[in-house]
């Protein structure tokens, strides 16, 4: 059964149901670049994936070149240097982060199926699923204070919760992009593989989730999941942060010379 997204434009998501699996779709050309219709558009998948008890798992992946992309920068550029602007900034952050959260708290188990590059939002999004599998030449990273901003929907604690302040540092300050090999080393994502087995390999993984008892499956994610739980007071300070940042003169110049690469 296909749910499509709201009419918003082009459909930027897709999400199907096949028994005990659903599959949410990521498919706004621009290589997926975020905006706010895109997070509605996810949230809405995302009730229909609560909404329907047999779902045991839910695969996010792409039908673009890349994984996603991250936020519209079009959109950023447009909100960039008036107060405005960096009001309307922190309500998509805010719901980034409704979204998000909303994706790991999800009782299914959740896997990023990472066959192309997945970089700021993008990765963000790939951080909220619970299991995460990369193509060998896949691009990952959080590059944001390339351009004069920060991770804002939750990589920061994310990230950090994952694999320790060192990654996150290494990857958050210095803006560096790693491939799938490397991120499988780091503990970033669990599974790696050529592109050509990649399809094979997410089938594999999702038909062994798949196969677990429900409730156990459930069970077990919820207890990971109060391990795990990520501070309020961490993303709270991601969205004053990204407030700030907006307003800041030379972030204006950061993103329009990003832009104009």
């Amino acid at each position: 059964m296909n749910h499509p997204a709201p009419d918003a434009g082009p459909q930027r998501v897709a999400l199907s149901i096949d028994g005990t699996v659903a599959t949410l779709t990521l498919c706004r050309p621009q290589m997926n670049a975020i905006d706010d219709a895109m997070l509605e558009a996810i949230l809405d998948a995302l009730a229909r994936v609560e909404a329907s008890p047999a779902v045991i798992l839910l695969r996010v992946r792409s039908d673009q070149r890349v994984f996603c992309a991250g936020a519209d920068l079009d959109l950023v550029a447009s909100r960039v240097g008036s107060a405005d602007g960096a009001a309307a900034m922190v309500k998509t952050v805010e719901l980034f982060h409704r979204a998000y959260g909303r994706l790991a708290a999800l009782p299914a188990i959740t896997i990023a199926e990472l066959e192309g590059h997945a970089l700021g939002g993008g990765l963000e999004l790939a951080l909220a699923c619970d299991l995460r599998i990369a193509a060998h030449h896949a691009k990952l990273g959080l590059p944001e204070a390339k351009v004069g901003l920060l991770p804002g929907a939750g990589g920061t604690q994310r990230l950090t919760g994952l694999c320790g302040a060192g990654v996150a540092s290494r990857l958050i300050l210095t803006g560096e992009v790693i491939d799938g090999r490397e991120a499988e080393r780091l503990g970033l994502v669990q599974w790696t593989v050529h592109a050509v087995d990649f399809a094979d390999l997410a089938s594999e993984i999702a038909a062994r989730v798949a196969a677990l008892s429900p409730d156990a499956a459930r069970a077990a994610k919820r207890c990971i999941g109060i391990a795990s739980a990520i501070a309020p007071a961490g993303l709270s300070a991601e969205i004053e942060g990204i407030g700030a940042l907006i307003r800041a003169p030379a972030t204006e110049g950061y993103v329009a010379t990003f832009l104009r690469r």
